[in-house]
């Protein structure tokens, strides 16, 4: 039970009653809300998504800022995004938007001719694959397959609209990319 000494709320009342009441104080206003307790299930499905979406955010945090990649991404992204929420949100809608779609993906990275060069890459620049104990889905999240998203999104947004990463690499199809091209995407991220 609460045992209040003057009107509610003339005094400070900070932390947590009983399991119902949380009381705070934000900005100098005192403050009740309900104590919410956030649940984490760690479910299949949930760990299919996160998978998705934390390989895709770690595959782009070696392009470096005001380089050549970043540029061209950065020239496509609607006001109010960062590129690289444009970026997932793109491989996300347009590939991984089931554990099929994923699979489709990554399918098509293993079969490419310069997938063993794409993983040279992805482990030169210090990509790491990306899993998770309590997932559904049966292939971790490589991280040749994260540099590969780097460059099927550059090349589809060339074929969508040629104004758009209109230099080389980016001007080939993925399927006839080799070593030289994976370097000079790589070269992009810093040079």
């Amino acid at each position: 039970m609460v045992k209040l000494t003057g009107p509610h709320f003339s005094i400070t009342a900070l932390g947590k009653f009983g399991k119902v009441t949380v009381y705070s104080i934000w900005k100098g206003i005192q403050y009740a809300r309900m104590l919410v307790t956030p649940t984490n299930p760690q479910s299949g499905a949930q760990g299919d998504r996160r998978v998705m979406l934390g390989g895709l955010g770690r595959s782009a945090k070696y392009v470096q800022p005001e380089q050549t990649f970043e540029t061209f991404a950065k020239a496509i992204t609607p006001a109010g995004q960062s590129w690289i929420s444009y970026y997932v949100k793109y491989i996300q809608t347009e590939y991984f938007s089931d554990v099929a779609g994923y699979d489709a993906l990554y399918d098509e990275f293993v079969a490419h001719a310069a997938a063993a060069n794409f993983s040279a890459e992805a482990n030169s620049l210090g990509l790491v694959s990306y899993d998770l104990a309590y997932k559904d889905m049966t292939n971790a999240f490589h991280y040749g397959l994260m540099l590969y998203c780097l460059a099927k999104y550059a090349t589809d947004q060339y074929l969508l609209d040629n104004t758009k990463f209109n230099a080389s690499p980016y001007t080939t199809a993925l399927a006839s990319w080799d070593l030289a091209k994976i370097q000079e995407m790589v070269a992009d991220f810093s040079a």
